[in-house]
């Protein structure tokens, strides 16, 4: 049975681990334990029993927008759900905080993410432009909370 619950201490080699098997340029450790201390709140992970599956985390920026730093799932573990679990999870946090929207950014060549998130509700408001560094675009993504049941 899979839970999402918020990371421990304990739990970040383990997300590190999801972090490099996912992403071709990974968020390097340090910067996963200063998101632990920053925004341990909105820092899940996907367990089950103590393996860690995958992991979402985001922040808060302005006091109203929901930014999901990052989000991935083990290989073996994709296309059980999992990543839905926890954006939906992490999207629910945003509506606890008060959030108006959600937003992210996405490799524009990553058209199994694009379409996730399209699912999802998230829509492509923009090409940024050598976000990943030279050559490498992304598209941002937004879904708004306004008129959504779950937003108050």
């Amino acid at each position: 049975m899979v839970i999402i619950t918020n990371v421990t201490e304990a739990d970040l080699p383990k997300v590190y681990e999801v972090e490099v098997e996912s992403f071709e340029d990974p968020y390097p450790y340090s910067l996963l334990k200063a998101y632990y201390y920053l925004s341990r709140e909105l820092f899940l992970v996907a367990k089950e029993g103590e393996r860690v599956l995958g992991y979402s985390l985001g922040i808060i920026q302005f006091g109203y927008r929901g930014h999901v730093v990052s989000i991935a799932v083990k290989t073996e573990f994709r296309e059980r759900g999992i990543g839905k679990l926890l954006l939906m999870e992490l999207e629910r946090k945003f509506r606890e905080y008060k959030c108006t929207y959600s937003y992210l950014e996405v490799n524009y060549k990553n058209i199994a993410a694009i379409q996730f998130y399209n699912k999802l509700g998230y829509k492509v408001v923009k090409l940024q432009k050598n976000y990943y560094g030279k050559g490498k675009h992304a598209f941002i993504m937004v879904k708004s909370f306004i008129g959504d049941k779950g937003f108050e």
